[in-house]
C-alpha cells in the first residue's frame, strides 16, 4: 500500500473511532451513573445501588409520563406506517409532476423546523375551538413521522414484482385480498423498520408535545426537561434512561431477528 493510502486508512480509523466513542460514551456513562449510590453523578463512584431504580418506578409523575409517552409513540407509528403503505401506493401510480409535487407535499415535514409545526398546530387546534390534548399530540407526531414511512415503505413496494399481483387478480383474488395476502407480506421488513422509526421518533419528540400536551400530563421528555432543573430527580431520570438505553438495544436487536426471520421465510416460501 502506498503512503498516501495508508496515511488515507489510519485518518479513516481514527475518524471511525472518534465517531464512535462520541456516539457511544454518553450512553455508558448514563448507565454506569444509574447505579451510582450517591444522588450526585460524580467522579469517583461512592458505591453501586439500585436504589434509584426502585425510587423512580415509585415516582407516579415520571412512571406515567414515561407510560404516556409510549402509548403516544405506539398510536403514532401504528397509523404513521398505514398511512404510509396507502401513500406509498399512491405515489406509484403517479407520474411526472403530479409525482413530484405530491412527494414533495408528504415529505414536507422533514424540513419545517418541529417548533414552528408545533405553533402552527397550536392554533390550530385553538381556532377549532378545542384545547391542547393528548389526542392533538398524537396527530401532530403523526404529520412528522409518516415521511419517515413513506421513505421506508416506498423503497420496498417499488421493488417489488407487479406480476405476483397480477397473478393473484388472474386467479380471482380482489385488489384487497391481494393487497392482504401477497403485497404486505413482502413489506414485511419494511414495515417494521417504519414501526421502529416512527415510534423513536415520536418517543423522543419535545416541541410539539410541550405545546400540544394538555397542563399536568407531559409526555417523557418535557417531563424530562423539567425535572432535569430539580438536582433530588436527576438520579431517578438516569436511572429511567438507562432502562431506555436497554429497552433500545433489546428493540433493535429483536427487529433486526425479525426481519432476517422474515426474508429467511419470504426466501424459502418463493422456493
Amino acid at each position: 500500500m502506498k503512503p498516501v493510502g495508508r496515511i488515507g486508512a489510519a485518518g479513516l480509523a481514527v475518524y471511525f473511532w472518534a465517531f464512535v466513542i462520541f456516539l457511544f460514551a454518553p450512553l455508558v456513562v448514563l448507565v454506569i451513573f444509574s447505579m451510582n449510590s450517591s444522588a450526585t453523578p460524580t467522579l469517583p463512584l461512592s458505591g453501586f445501588s439500585t436504589q434509584w431504580f426502585r425510587q423512580a418506578f415509585s415516582n407516579t409523575e415520571l412512571t406515567g409520563a414515561l407510560v404516556r409517552s409510549v402509548a403516544i409513540a405506539l398510536i403514532a407509528a401504528a397509523i404513521a406506517t398505514a398511512l404510509g403503505i396507502m401513500a406509498s401506493l399512491g405515489l406509484l401510480a403517479l407520474r411526472g409532476r403530479a409525482l413530484s409535487l405530491a412527494l414533495t407535499m408528504l415529505l414536507l415535514p422533514l424540513v419545517v423546523p418541529y417548533i414552528c409545526l408545533a405553533v402552527g398546530l397550536l392554533i390550530l387546534v385553538q381556532e377549532v375551538g378545542t384545547q391542547p390534548t393528548l389526542a392533538a399530540v398524537v396527530l401532530g407526531h403523526c404529520v412528522i413521522v409518516l415521511p419517515f414511512a413513506i421513505l421506508v415503505i416506498m423503497p420496498r413496494l417499488r421493488s417489488l414484482d407487479p406480476a405476483m399481483n397480477e397473478a393473484a387478480r388472474d386467479l380471482g383474488a380482489s385488489e384487497f385480498a391481494a393487497l392482504r395476502l401477497i403485497t404486505l407480506p413482502l413489506l414485511m421488513p419494511a414495515l417494521v423498520s417504519s414501526g421502529i422509526i416512527c415510534f423513536v421518533t415520536s418517543f423522543d419528540e419535545f416541541a410539539i408535545a410541550s405545546f400540544l400536551a394538555p397542563s399536568g400530563q407531559p409526555t417523557y421528555p418535557v417531563f424530562l426537561y423539567a425535572s432535569a432543573r430539580t438536582p433530588a430527580l436527576l438520579p431517578e431520570v438516569i436511572a429511567v434512561g438507562a432502562i431506555i438505553i436497554a429497552g433500545s438495544i433489546l428493540l433493535v436487536a429483536g427487529a433486526e431477528g425479525g426481519r432476517r426471520w422474515a426474508e429467511r421465510r419470504l426466501v424459502g416460501g418463493a422456493g
